[in-house]
């Protein structure tokens, strides 16, 4: 015991660094060097003493393993050896990974022993893994076990299942046996949890290869034969249980069993699936270690496919009955069906077409629909995406406005900050789905099995301001790290479309550009009204641009400064746009303005807000020079003040040629018309001369009598604005 626990205590040092316990394994194993099989056995062994102690099983006995002293059997509880089971097993599992990895020549295998020899060497009798097995499921069936023990146990029994089905060629055949019956039994009595379905099933198969190999019989007919007799169970279980709804009148009492059967369903159908398969042809019989079914295809009765269909909607007619009565359908039934029925379809190309429309009315955004529910509808529509591209692909748009997930129903946004925790209950039930839709579409869009069109770009965006945090820190980081990474100019060529977008700008062609650069035969992605503009959306709105200019170049910030000058500031000189027509609009009182001419203001207000908020490199003081001069910095840093102190003359240049003659034309425009956006463009104009003084003044040497002006101009707005803040009246609380 001394042993293990070191052992032990040195993987779990390990694992601190590594994440996972099979990488911290294989550490251990690099680290070891020529002791790499002195270690694989010792760990073997220590792991195998470990699982037969923490289940009371007699190691010293070669009979029966099992002990006889109530000590042993009261210890299997205590505080010391529900630990070391749950560890036992995690590590035995893990260790038979690495030691497979090496039996099939993986090059990122780092043990230079295989799983047989590591057997061989530890005298370990695999026998113990059946024992092991009728224990777990004992107690795990036991009314005497109480209820908070389960879990534990659930976890033990799933990794020993697990070990069972990597070690399955190693093991006696009359262990092999039993441990087929055992865990057959389970699968067809439905009495096993949803936590141990899809191993055991993964177990069924290996061990089926097993007996195969001893009886030279085919595995492929005896996996059909064994797969198609579950499913006939299933549907008889299936026919039972709407026998008894319709006698209750109620689902409430099956809904444990039915999930059961549907994930069970859903599992089998998936034995011999491979992702490298190829849709739509007769799949070839490819048998390797790790797939010895690969190719083999059980699809389910009729009536089976037809009791999942009918477990979709949230009501179902009662079967039987000829009165038509309606049932509702219990949501963790409805989330499982959506499963089930998204792996059939994974092996039914036929199925999937007829489906997608049934996936996609889940995931449109006036349904409402419980969010688990639609988690699994669109993780179904994700993975038909991969396997039938051409088929799920005009059905983006409504993937897309899952990111948006129950928003739409909202008929104001609210102006709180998102770190309120006075989050209502069903905006944060559908963080779930946002959550998920970020991780799925940014997956999607990585192995370019979709792309960047119409308004996705603008939904993702619009989820970075999400008022649920998590949702929120997702999206950013998926923008800037993976998504950028794979198009540097993602954020940079999006800001000034996003302006237009985020304020519904609809009537303007940088808009209509947007939102129609779909393509041909491509559906539009469209952007709901509401989610972002207006006053109520501006924290929100400009939490967004605030994270783009943070992932953007220097180089791409002058571009940026750019756009917005020529195609926003630009845009308003002319008299035809709606831009124009805000800047010439003189305010007036008790004046109902147009959504347009409200739109159109937001942008122009947005496009000041961003220009003024753009920093582009750093600007040193001649003192700060010197002193870099004479303490002879390093080269790297040198570079650095350099390409600064370039970019800041490049900024300044930029800003006198293209910015200031924009500015002083929409400045006298706005004057003329005594416009509200004068405040705007007068900051942005004293942010200019607060930074680039000296250049201003060089610039407009030959035109004195303008930078007269525009100092006047500058010292009167300033002067009011103090004023104002000194009269502003602060109201004493009564």
């Amino acid at each position: 015991m001394v042993e293990w626990a070191n052992l032990m205590k040195s993987v779990r040092f390990k694992q601190q660094f590594a994440g996972s316990l099979q990488f911290a394994l294989q550490k251990l194993f690099i680290d070891s060097g020529n002791d790499c099989k002195t270690l694989a056995k010792n760990l073997l062994k220590a792991a195998y003493h470990a699982t037969a102690l923490s289940l009371g099983l007699d190691r010293r006995s070669s009979d029966s393993f099992v002990s006889q002293h109530s000590d042993v059997e009261t210890d299997v509880f205590s505080k010391t050896i529900q630990p070391m089971r749950t560890g036992a097993w995690s590590l035995l599992n893990a260790l038979c990974d690495c030691l497979l990895s090496s039996s099939t020549g993986n090059k990122l295998s780092s043990a230079n022993i295989s799983l047989s020899q590591a057997i061989q060497a530890s005298h370990v009798d695999s026998s113990f893994l059946a024992l092991s097995l009728n224990k777990l499921r004992s107690l795990l069936n036991s009314p005497d076990v109480p209820s908070e023990k389960r879990a534990e146990l659930v976890v033990a029994a799933r990794d020993c299942i697990r070990v069972i089905s990597k070690m399955a060629s190693f093991v006696p055949v009359e262990s092999a046996e039993e441990c087929f019956s055992d865990l057959e039994h389970d699968l067809k009595s439905f009495s096993m949890t949803i936590d141990l379905v899809s191993v055991s099933i993964s177990a069924l198969v290996s061990l089926t290869k097993r007996l195969c190999d001893d009886s030279g019989r085919d595995v492929y007919k005896e996996c059909q034969q064994w797969i198609e007799k579950l499913l006939t169970s299933s549907e008889r279980a299936m026919n039972s249980s709407f026998a008894t709804i319709a006698r209750n009148h109620s689902m409430e009492h099956e809904k444990e069993k039915l999930a059961r059967i549907l994930f069970s369903i859903g599992q089998l159908s998936m034995v011999g699936f491979s992702s490298e398969d190829v849709p739509g042809k007769a799949n070839q019989k490819l048998t390797t270690e790790r797939e010895p079914v690969r190719g083999l295809l059980v699809r389910p009765s009729a009536r089976l496919l037809q009791y999942v269909k009918l477990m979709l909607p949230n009501v179902m007619p009662v079967p039987g009955r000829a009165d038509e009565e309606l049932i509702s359908t219990p949501s963790t039934i409805r989330a499982h069906a959506f499963l089930t029925l998204g792996k059939l379809c994974l092996r039914d190309e036929r199925l999937a077409k007829e489906s997608l429309n049934i996936l996609a009315r889940e995931l449109h955004h006036h349904a409402t629909s419980d969010p688990t529910v639609q988690t699994n509808a669109l993780l179904v529509m994700g993975d038909l995406c991969t396997r039938y591209t051409n088929l799920v692909d005009k059905y983006l748009p409504i993937m897309a406005a899952c990111l948006q997930a129950g928003d739409a129903n909202t008929s104001e946004i609210e102006s709180e900050s998102r770190l309120s925790i006075t989050m209502t209950e069903k905006h944060s039930g559908y963080a779930l789905v946002k959550k998920n839709s970020i991780l799925l579409l940014t997956s999607l869009i990585l192995q370019d099995y979709i792309k960047w069109r119409g308004l996705f770009l603008f939904r993702f965006l619009a989820a970075v301001a999400d008022q649920d945090d998590e949702v929120s820190c997702l999206a950013r980081t998926a923008l800037r790290g993976p998504l950028l990474e794979k198009q540097p100019n993602l954020l940079s060529s999006s800001l000034v479309e996003a302006i237009f977008v985020f304020n519904s700008c609809k009537a303007h062609p940088i808009y209509a550009a947007a939102a129609n650069n779909a393509g041909a035969g491509y559906t539009e992605i469209d952007l709901e009204r509401g989610l972002l503009e207006g006053s109520a959306g501006y924290d929100r709105r400009h939490e967004v641009y605030q994270m783009i200019l943070e992932n953007l170049s220097d180089e791409q910030k002058l571009k940026v400064t750019t756009d917005i000058v020529k195609r926003i500031l630009g845009g308003a000189l002319d008299s035809r746009g709606d831009l124009g027509i805000v800047c010439r609009l003189a305010p007036k009182a008790n004046t109902k303005i147009s959504a347009r001419i409200e739109a159109a203001t937001h942008v122009m207000r947005d496009a000041f807000a961003i220009l003024s908020s753009i920093k582009v490199g750093r600007r040193a003081t001649d003192e700060q020079e010197d002193e870099f001069v004479e303490g002879n910095e390093a080269k790297a840093i040198q570079r650095s003040l350099n390409k600064d102190r370039l970019l800041s003359k490049i900024s300044a240049k930029h800003l006198m040629e293209i910015v200031i003659p924009v500015l002083c034309n929409l400045k006298t425009m706005l004057e003329g018309s005594h416009s509200g956006l004068l405040k705007d463009c007068m900051n942005y104009l004293g942010y200019i001369f607060r930074s680039f003084k000296r250049e201003v003044m060089e610039h407009l040497a030959n035109d004195p009598t303008l930078l007269q002006e525009l100092e006047y101009d500058m010292r009167q707005f300033e002067k009011k604005q103090r004023e104002s803040i000194l009269n502003t009246e602060v109201v004493a609380p009564s």
